[in-house]
């Protein structure tokens, strides 16, 4: 099964880093035109093709960067995939949230995928087709200690998938959600030790985190040509993690 994205255009929420940064390149390399967002400027490997990679720093908690960055999509003329990527987590016990970390982590995990969706669902009307995703989180299915606002905000964003799917389906527009679980990035290996990662994994049936190119390539087939039916999902890619 051999997937390209030759002269489709992707946009791609949070593409600085992580998930994020691992599918910007994914699919640039597969000829895709990449269209990112980013809260400070980041180095864009850009080759000499014909496709091209450009990104906007956008502060999804700023509605005056939002409208200038829906002034910009003007000058596409279409977009094949959207995939909200862009996410903030702060952790804090329920009784303890700061109101505006809810904030903040709401507009940014839940209310930009909204306001993008709303937006690019209308181009994607125009040309009949189109693949949204929404990247979610098992704690959007699942919960811990201290991730009220973090869940609420996940668990929200599969609820926006699911209605959205129906909204769009008969403008033949496919949109589903995907919840990693435990993932090798960047932060990934900021935020947690050596320890706490080998605790972690020994919760995994699978017996490690998932690597970022696992995640990229479950949503390569949902936004492929060989998706034409699965839509208002959400899928779990994290070892079989929330099964126990």
């Amino acid at each position: 099964m051999k997937i390209n994205f030759e002269n489709k255009y992707v946009l791609i929420t949070g593409g600085s880093r992580g998930i994020g940064n691992n599918l910007a390149n994914a699919f640039f390399l597969s000829g895709a035109n990449v269209i990112s967002t980013s809260t400070k400027p980041f180095k864009i490997k850009n080759s000499k093709t014909k496709n091209q990679w450009i990104n906007f720093l956008v502060d999804f908690n700023n509605d005056n960067s939002i409208l200038e960055f829906s002034k910009n999509l003007k000058l596409f003329k279409k977009i094949d995939i959207l995939i909200n990527n862009a996410g903030i987590n702060k952790i804090n016990e329920v009784n303890r949230i700061n109101n505006n970390d809810w904030d903040e982590i709401n507009k940014v995990n839940l209310r930009a995928p909204y306001l993008m969706t709303k937006l690019v669902s209308k181009i994607m009307i125009k040309q009949k087709k189109g693949y949204i995703i929404n990247i979610s989180s098992i704690f959007g299915v699942i919960s811990k200690e201290k991730r009220a606002a973090y869940s609420a905000s996940k668990s929200g964003l599969i609820g926006l998938t699911k209605a959205s799917a129906i909204d769009l389906a008969k403008y033949n527009i496919l949109v589903n959600s995907v919840s990693p679980g435990f993932v090798e990035t960047e932060l990934t290996k900021k935020i947690l030790s050596i320890k706490d990662k080998v605790l972690l994994k020994k919760n995994v049936p699978l017996k490690r985190f998932a690597k970022k190119e696992e995640v990229t390539n479950l949503l390569f087939f949902l936004c492929s040509k060989y998706n034409t039916y699965i839509t208002g999902q959400n899928i779990i890619i994290d070892g079989g993690f929330t099964l126990k």
